[in-house]
C-alpha cells in the first residue's frame, strides 16, 4: 500500500530466518578429512606387515594365513569406519569402502577359521580378495564424490588388481614366491595409503 512501509527483516513470524540457513556443503569434506589419522594408521600397520612377509616369510601357510587374516580384519573395520563418515548418502566413494570393508571382514574370518593346507588355496583366497578389493577401490576413485583423494583411491585400486591377477594366474606358486608377491603388495599399498592420508588431510582445509 501507499505510503506504507514494510520492513523484511531476519525474523518472520517468530521463526529466525538465520537458523533456516542451508548446511555448509562442504562441512561434510571436512569431516571426512578428519579421518585422515585411521588412514594413516592403517597405511603405516600395512607397510610394516608387508615388510615382514618380504623380508622374513614363514615356512608355514598357516601362519601366512594368520598374519594375512589379521590385516584383513584391520583393514575391514577401519574402511566400514570411513564409509559411515563419509557424508554424501549414497556417494560412490562411501559404497565402494563399504563394500571394501564388508568383504575384508568376512574373507579375514574365513582365513582365520580355516587352517589351509596348501600354498594354491591361500593364494587363490588372497587372488580373490584383491582382485575385488581393488576394483571396489577403482570404483569408488572414479566416483564423482572422490575429488581431492581421487589419485590415491585409484592407485589402491590398481595394486590391489595386479597383486591379485598375479596370485590367480599362478596357481602353482610356492610359498616363498606367494610371500614376496604378498609382501611387495602390502608394501606399495600401505606406501599409497600413507599417501591417500595425507591428501584426505588437506580436506580439513576446505
Amino acid at each position: 500500500m501507499a505510503g506504507e512501509y514494510v520492513e523484511i527483516g531476519y525474523v518472520v513470524e517468530g521463526v529466525d530466518l538465520e537458523d533456516q540457513r542451508s548446511p555448509d556443503p562442504v562441512e561434510p569434506v571436512r569431516e571426512f578429512g578428519r579421518s585422515w589419522g585411521l588412514v594413516l594408521f592403517l597405511g603405516i600397520v600395512t607397510l610394516a606387515v608387508g615388510v615382514v612377509i618380504t623380508f622374513r616369510p614363514s615356512n608355514s601357510v598357516h601362519v601366512m594365513a594368520v598374519i594375512f587374516g589379521i590385516w584383513l580384519l584391520v583393514l575391514g573395520v577401519i574402511r566400514i569406519i570411513m564409509a559411515i563418515a563419509e557424508g554424501t548418502e549414497g556417494g560412490g566413494t562411501r559404497l565402494g569402502m563399504a563394500f571394501g570393508g564388508l568383504l575384508a571382514v568376512l574373507v579375514g574370518l574365513l582365513v582365520l577359521h580355516h587352517s589351509f593346507e596348501t600354498v594354491a588355496v591361500l593364494g587363490f583366497i588372497i587372488g580373490i580378495f584383491w582382485v575385488v578389493g581393488g576394483l571396489s577401490e577403482l570404483f569408488a576413485g572414479c566416483s564423482r564424490e572422490a575429488e581431492g583423494r581421487r589419485a590415491g583411491l585409484i592407485i589402491l585400486g590398481l595394486i590391489g588388481t595386479v597383486v591379485g591377477i598375479l596370485c590367480l594366474i599362478y596357481p602353482g606358486l610356492s610359498l616363498s614366491i606367494l610371500a614376496v608377491i604378498l609382501g611387495l603388495g602390502l608394501v606399495a599399498y600401505g606406501i599409497a595409503e600413507i599417501l591417500l592420508a595425507f591428501q584426505i588431510r588437506r580436506l580439513t582445509k576446505v
